[in-house]
């Protein structure tokens, strides 16, 4: 396997990781992240809850969310701060508008630094796990709405359009694969192992 099928492997369980990873105890981190959602968010391809299962921290499923988007975003291009690091990767990548990753920064900041939504910028937000299928953010008479599934669904497709890109430039592969190395994966096995 290479380094970009490895960090966009799907979540499963260790019992169905390819052989390569299991012998090396190498683990993506965009795949732990992924498997580490499904517990609070539910399984990838469920887009709200039924009657056996729910949604467990949609707060922490969010703040997740925006991680994984934030580590995309610092494979595709580190150069500056890291909110421009962020909307950068939103706008070129994502192809959102200045104002909605503007936003995604702000919402960001908001849940990793402040753990609510009480920052000034975002006063009239309101978070929900209202099921809808619908963007994930929108504002109406003033009141700007982000959507736990809305999110869940912009973060895959976030994921699908870098994969994408990676394989028609390979200017950004070779970023990727300095990234990959650095800090793209970790090691869980009990005896201790490199990166080579």
């Amino acid at each position: 396997m290479n380094s970009i099928e490895k960090f966009f492997l799907p979540p499963c369980p260790v019992s169905e990781l390819p052989q390569e990873l299991v012998s090396s105890g190498e683990r993506p981190v965009l795949h732990l992240l992924r498997r580490d959602l499904e517990h609070l968010y539910l399984k990838e391809n469920s887009f709200g809850p039924d009657g056996n299962d729910k949604h467990k921290a949609p707060y922490l499923a969010a703040m997740g969310i925006l991680t994984g988007i934030d580590m995309m975003a610092k494979f595709y291009n580190d150069s500056g701060r890291p909110g421009v690091i962020f909307k950068r990767f939103l706008q070129e990548v994502c192809g959102v508008s200045y104002a909605e990753a503007k936003f995604a920064w702000e919402f960001r900041n908001a849940l990793h630094h402040s753990y609510s939504l009480d920052l000034g910028i975002l006063s009239n937000t309101v978070f929900t796990t209202e099921v809808a299928n619908v963007h994930w953010y929108s504002v109406r008479n003033g009141e700007h709405r982000v959507t736990l599934w809305g999110l869940k669904r912009f973060f895959f497709a976030a994921i699908e359009k870098y994969k994408v890109l990676l394989a028609s430039n390979s200017g950004l592969r070779d970023k990727f694969e300095q990234h990959y190395v650095k800090s793209g994966r970790i090691y869980v096995t009990s005896h201790e192992k490199r990166p080579a």
